[in-house]
């Protein structure tokens, strides 16, 4: 019984927690637009880091697709927009959908892969989400990239 107590008061107070970091995200996400017709926003909340100047952020747009073994690109762009009024940045991938790719023989059957467009290396700032708006049926993958050590160049 005290067992089953404990966790009925554990359960509650996590779904406390998490109602309160989804009224948060949604306070933050609140000046971003809704994305328009036919396409999707993707948002990333970031972990709070120390030092994050040392960190960086390659938001990396793509689609799965059917191909074959050669090594294909999605031809697209991401290009940065303003929140109006607000001094924040957000992100909107455009894309036909066209890849472009090796042309090597192929000897295999093809294969459902993600097939990336253009990436973008940002700072890593978790005070703010990053918000990408990319066409329906496109996928967001990220990547954190850390600096290992900074050298100082020679002066020759």
């Amino acid at each position: 019984m005290l067992v089953t107590t404990l966790l009925v008061a554990f359960t509650g107070i996590a779904n406390a927690q998490n109602m309160k970091v989804k009224e948060e995200r949604e306070k933050m996400l609140a000046p971003y637009p809704q994305a328009k017709e036919g396409m999707v926003r993707y948002v990333i909340f970031l972990k709070e880091k120390a030092n994050e100047e040392n960190f960086k952020v390659e938001i990396v747009p793509g689609k799965v697709m059917n191909v074959d073994c050669n090594h294909h690109t999605l031809m697209g762009k991401i290009e940065a927009k303003d929140v109006q009024g607000w001094g924040y940045t957000y992100y909107e991938f455009t894309s036909n959908g066209q890849t472009r790719s090796t042309m090597m023989a192929c000897n295999k059957p093809k294969e459902d892969r993600f097939i990336s467009g253009e990436s973008k290396l940002i700072r890593y700032n978790s005070k703010l989400p990053i918000v990408l708006y990319a066409p329906a049926g496109y996928e967001l993958k990220y990547k954190i990239w850390k600096v290992a050590k900074t050298h100082t160049a020679t002066n020759e």
